[in-house]
């Protein structure tokens, strides 16, 4: 079987099972089409909230990561500063 062949009865098996499996849901599926719209609605906004969240929370990383090490080259310079002006009253 060549690979036109092969795509072709495998797009056709694929089409069969995907009868097979909505015949057999819309048999035994309990909830509405409207209600199952409305999931899927709601997945989708719930996925964008963690998402936003997820990129807040790594903004907020990011700020206080950068802040932190502005803080800590701060208190070196100020250690230095100060470790300066100590040597040098106390050289005089």
């Amino acid at each position: 079987m060549n690979q036109p062949e092969r795509r072709t009865h495998n797009l056709e098996l694929v089409d069969a099972v995907t009868c097979a499996v909505r015949g057999e849901l819309a048999n035994h599926c309990i909830i509405s089409e409207e209600t199952h719209r409305e999931h899927h609605a709601f997945i989708a906004e719930y996925i964008a909230e963690v998402k936003r969240k997820r990129e807040r929370s790594e903004k907020i990383k990011a700020h206080v990561g950068g802040w932190a090490i502005v803080a800590v080259l701060s208190g070196i310079g100020t250690g230095a500063w100060k470790g300066f002006w100590y040597v040098v009253e106390h050289l005089k």
